[in-house]
This record gives C-alpha cells, sequence and structure tokens, in this order.
C-alpha cells in the first residue's frame, strides 16, 4: 500500500488499485483454471495488493461436509500449501468488549488462535458489534497483542517460519449462497488495517467470492466441452470405421486421455474379447475409473482410465460425476460398435452358408441325375471286363489292363455312391446295433492297409453295451472314412486309437491319430464338399463331408481337435434314440 498524500487522495488511489485488482481476479477465474493454479495466481495479486505477509483462506467443498484450507506466505519467501479436507476447529462464540478477544486456554498453541478465529467468523460464531467486528461480520485489528488475549500473537503457517502477528484481518464471503467462505489477511506490521481501508478488503472478498463461482463454472464448462469433443471424435472414428477391429480401438483409446481433467498423468485401456489397447501402463495407476462393455448379456471387456500419481487437486475426489457419465458413455459406443461388428460377421457368415446351401442344392440335384447317366454305363463296363477276364487264353498283358478296367469302373461306381449318400437319396435305415461291432468289423476290413501302413491299432471299447438306432452300413462308412483319413495322415506310420463309451443318452465314438494334423488355415473347410488337400489319386474331398452328412443325419455332433505335428481327434456322440439335432463343434486335441 502507499502511503502518501492527503487522505482522500490516499483513498482515491486504493480505490482505483481495488477496481484493478478486482478485474485481474475475475480475469484468472475466466479461464478456467484449475483449484491450485487460481488459488495460486490469486494469492499473489491480493498479497500485493493488501501489502500483507501470508493470507489463509479457509472455505466449504461443493459437497458441503468438509472445508479446505489453503495458505499463502511472501516472506521471508513464496510459500503455498493446500491441506485438502481440512478439519475445522469447533468455532467458540467470542463476545469482543472494547475490542478485546478472549480465545479459549487450548488457543495458546502456534496458530490454534488463528484456525479457531477464522472457524468463528466463518460460522458467524461472532458477538455484538464493537470496535473489531464490522456490520458484515469481519474481525480486524491493527494491534493483534493487545487486542487478542494471547502469550503472544504468534502463528506458524505450514511451512514457513513463525509470523509475529501485529495486524489481521478475516473477512467472510460467499462462494454460493450454500457455500461460505473466509479471507484472513495477516501482517506483522501494526496498524495495517483501517475502517475505511477494510471495506475495500470486504468488497474485494466477495468479488473473490465471484471469481471462485465463476471459475467451478468455467472449468465445469470447459471440461464439459472436452468430454462431448471426444464423444464427438468417437462418433467420427466409428462413423469412418473400415480397417480392423482393433485398429478402431486403437484410435478410440487415444482420444481419452484429453476428456479428463489431468491428461498428462492419465492412461486409458480398451479391452475386447482377447484384444487390447492402451496408452500406457494401466499397472502404474493410483486410481481407476472403469465401465463394462456387455453384448447381449456377455461381459466381452472394459473401458479402463487411470491416474499414475496422485495429486492434491483431487480434494473433491479423484474422478468427476461427469466422468463416471462419460466412460459409461464411451462403453455404450464401443459396445454399439462391437455389436455391428458381430452383426457384420454374422451376414457375412450367413450369406456364405446360403451360397453353400444353394451349392449343395445344386450337386443334390446334379448327383440324382448323374447316378441314372453314369451308373448304367458303368455297369457294362464292369460287366464286359469282368466276362473279358473269363475267357480262357488272355494273355497276361491284357488281363492286367482288363483288371485296371474293374478297379477303375469300381471306384467310379464307389464316388457315385457316396455322392448319392451326401445327397441324401438314400435315407437311413434304422436297426438296433451295437457300436462295438461296428468298430471290429470295420477295423477287420482295414486289416491289410494297416498293417502296409504300420500303423498299430489301439481299441478302448466300452464293454458295458453301446447299442443305438442307426444305419449299420453308414455307421460303417463313417468309421472307415475316419480311419482311412487318420492312415492317410500317418505315411510312416504311427498309432490309431479308436474309442467308445456310454454317456447318459447317447454313445460316443473317438478316432485319434498321431499324425501330421490339420492347419488351422483349413480346420473351418474340412467338412466342405469336394474340399481336399490330397492329390487326386488319394482323396475325393468327400470323406469327411460324408461323415458329417451322417452324424447330423443321426441327430448327432461331431467335435474335432488337431494340432499341427501333434495328430488329430475326432469325436462323434450319437444318441441311443432316433432324434433329429446336428451340431458341429471343435475340441481340443
Amino acid at each position: 500500500m502507499r502511503d502518501e498524500g492527503s487522505p482522500s487522495k490516499q483513498s482515491g488511489i486504493e480505490a482505483l488499485d481495488f477496481i484493478g485488482v478486482s478485474r485481474r481476479v475475475l480475469h484468472v477465474a475466466s479461464r478456467g483454471a484449475g483449484r491450485i493454479e487460481f488459488l495460486r495466481e490469486v494469492s499473489r495479486l491480493l498479497l500485493d495488493f493488501s501489502a500483507c505477509d501470508a493470507l489463509m483462506l479457509v472455505t466449504d467443498l461443493d459437497d458441503g461436509a468438509s472445508r479446505y484450507r489453503w495458505a499463502a506466505t511472501r516472506v521471508p519467501e513464496e510459500l503455498f500449501r493446500f491441506e485438502p479436507r481440512f478439519e475445522s476447529p469447533r468455532a467458540s462464540r467470542f463476545q469482543p468488549a472494547d475490542g478485546t478477544v478472549v480465545l479459549p486456554p487450548c488457543s495458546t498453541q502456534p496458530s490454534s488462535w488463528l484456525d479457531e478465529l477464522i472457524a468463528s467468523v466463518l460460522d458467524g460464531n461472532v458477538g455484538p458489534k464493537s470496535r473489531c467486528i464490522t456490520p458484515r461480520g469481519s474481525y480486524w485489528t491493527g494491534d493483534a497483542a493487545s487486542d487478542l488475549v494471547l502469550a503472544a500473537a504468534t502463528t506458524v503457517l505450514p511451512e514457513a517460519a513463525p509470523l509475529d502477528v501485529r495486524s489481521i484481518a478475516v473477512i467472510p464471503f460467499d462462494v454460493t449462497p450454500s457455500i461460505p467462505g473466509v479471507l484472513a489477511l495477516l501482517s506483522g506490521r501494526n496498524h495495517l488495517f483501517s475502517e475505511q481501508r477494510l471495506e475495500f478488503y470486504e468488497a474485494l472478498a466477495q468479488t473473490l467470492g465471484l471469481a471462485m463461482d465463476d471459475r467451478r463454472s468455467q472449468h465445469a464448462l470447459r471440461e464439459r466441452v472436452k468430454e462431448l469433443s471426444c464423444l464427438y471424435a468417437i462418433a467420427q472414428v466409428l462413423e469412418s470405421a473400415e480397417g480392423t477391429v482393433a485398429g478402431t480401438l486403437d484410435a478410440i483409446v487415444r482420444l481419452l486421455p484429453s476428456a479428463w481433467q489431468y491428461p498428462d498423468v492419465l492412461v486409458a485401456r480398451i479391452r475386447i474379447d482377447q484384444m487390447e489397447s492402451a496408452t500406457g501402463e494401466m499397472d502404474r495407476a493410483v486410481y481407476r475409473q472403469e465401465a463394462p462393455v456387455v453384448v447381449d448379456g456377455i461381459h466381452r471387456g472394459s473401458v479402463e482410465v487411470g491416474y499414475v500419481e496422485d495429486r492434491p487437486e483431487f480434494v473433491e475426489g479423484v474422478f468427476l460425476k461427469e466422468e463416471e457419465h462419460l466412460i459409461t458413455a464411451i462403453a455404450r459406443e464401443v459396445f454399439l460398435f462391437v455389436q455391428r461388428r458381430d452383426a457384420q460377421v454374422e451376414k457375412l457368415s450367413l450369406a456364405e452358408q446360403v451360397r453353400q446351401a444353394d451349392r449343395l442344392a445344386t450337386i443334390g440335384r446334379l448327383a440324382a441325375g448323374m447316378a441314372h447317366e453314369i451308373n448304367e454305363p458303368l455297369g457294362a463296363i464292369l460287366g464286359f471286363a469282368q466276362l473279358a477276364r473269363k475267357f480262357s487264353g488272355v494273355p497276361d498283358p491284357v488281363a492286367r489292363d482288363l483288371q485296371k478296367i474293374v478297379q477303375a469302373a469300381l471306384h467310379a461306381r464307389e464316388f457315385v455312391r457316396k455322392l448319392m449318400l451326401f445327397a441324401r437319396q438314400s435315407p437311413p435305415s434304422r436297426t438296433s446295433v451295437r457300436l462295438n461291432e461296428i468298430v471290429e468289423e470295420s477295423l477287420v476290413l482295414l486289416g491289410s492297409r494297416l498293417k502296409e501302413s504300420g500303423v498299430t491299432v489301439v481299441r478302448d471299447l466300452d464293454q458295458s453295451g453301446c447299442t443305438l438306432s442307426a444305419d449299420a452300413v453308414q455307421l460303417h462308412q463313417l468309421l472307415v472314412n475316419l480311419c482311412v483319413n487318420a492312415i492317410q495322415a500317418m505315411p510312416p506310420g504311427g498309432t490309431l486309437t479308436v474309442r467308445t463309451q456310454r454317456v447318459e443318452d447317447s454313445v460316443r465314438v473317438t478316432v485319434e491319430d498321431t499324425g501330421s494334423g490339420i492347419s488351422p488355415d483349413i480346420a473351418g473347410r474340412i467338412f466342405e464338399p469336394f474340399f481336399t488337400t490330397k492329390t487326386a489319386e488319394q482323396g475325393t474331398g468327400l470323406g469327411l463331408s460324408v461323415v458329417h452328412g451322417i452324424v447330423t443325419s443321426h441327430g448327432g455332433t461331431i467335435r474335432f481337435g488337431s494340432r499341427p505335428g501333434g495328430g488329430t481327434k475326432f469325436e462323434i456322440s450319437l444318441p441311443t434314440s432316433a432324434v433329429a439335432a446336428p451340431g458341429l463343434e471343435a475340441c481340443d486335441a
């Protein structure tokens, strides 16, 4: 404060300074800065304007349940201290007489008298008007040693040297009608305050209250703008999402930190199924916020954010209520994205199934016509070749050629028969059959081939009785096809295990080999008709499709599992009674 010129001139200068500092306080608030930054800048302005050595500011938090205290000093050096959740002492009602305030004996402790004085003013616990109390309820004195009955009017501010207090002004103000506050100005000089000057400080304190409320509104507005901008950017990413799911999640997770209060110390992570996208190490987070991603009642993942360090700004909770709504909204956007992608995948799958069904229907119609057109000439070729072989005197080369003709005709007829079976032109004829007998008969038929291939057979047959209603011929074909595939997968030899088991109302047969296995790239296509990795001499690609047709026509399920180089296992479950419940699953090898 300047102390020159006449009282009226000095008053005019103070009025100009008051207007200037009020504008600057309001300007700081209009920037919407964080609470700590705002208090630090405003403290410098108030200390410069008042020429005081220290100040304290105590006000209720927004929740109204507790208070915080802010202290600032400029001598012997500039220091600031923020105390969240400050436990204010119980205000004792004092009634000053001739300006003297008598505080309880406990107030002889350093600084406690100041806390009690602030609490009394904050809670309106002051007595009638005296020269130390203004009509607005402020307490002030220019001679603390005589006006406060204490051993010594000394206070210790946080992290600052003890201050011998001579001049004090404790001024109440309102942040909002429901949130009161108190500004305490402290100086080591006598008679720094006067009634006229205190009017300026009281007006400035009210301006401070308005600025604090405006800062909260501006800060909240900026946070809402950040949140809405984030949601808008996420909507744009999802609208133009043409790449992979992982790429889209990466784009979304990079947008998240900017929407929270302190993006420089925040990490974000999105997890969907087996995919994960993150901006940092979530394990480092001190505080976390999470929202689940649930699609059709199934938990598919989560959206998480977390702060990797603690901050004094977390006075009213780490995350704002609006941020809780925000992360829930983001989780919903991710949920809708995953749901749309699932629908797209399902649509493509259904379209492929429709195309496959149409192709199979065409093959079925073709097979029905082929049977009559091919079987008749095949029968003639086979019959005449067999007759020619019976003539005596047929040269050996000719006999060998005739044998090749017979074998080729039999192979062609078998191919037509498999095609007819696949086309379901021959409905199953169900009788009561014993599964173990079917297994033994099939292995006997393959005995010579197993021996030539160096394959050892391991039988693990349930002797409790595996009887079911089925077509015996088709079960023979099912087992033979699976065993033939297993033999072909073990060219240097190996072990073929055939297992039967009774399970409640069904029987189970397992065919397992130690061969080369099935590559994951083709595992989804092995039941497709005519799909094969074998040469034309080894197979037609109908074996497993016929197996699948037989299983589904019997109302059973077929599961398979395979590891490249680790063998393949087919597990077939058939109901003991005649039902229709086709299915296809995958199992571990």
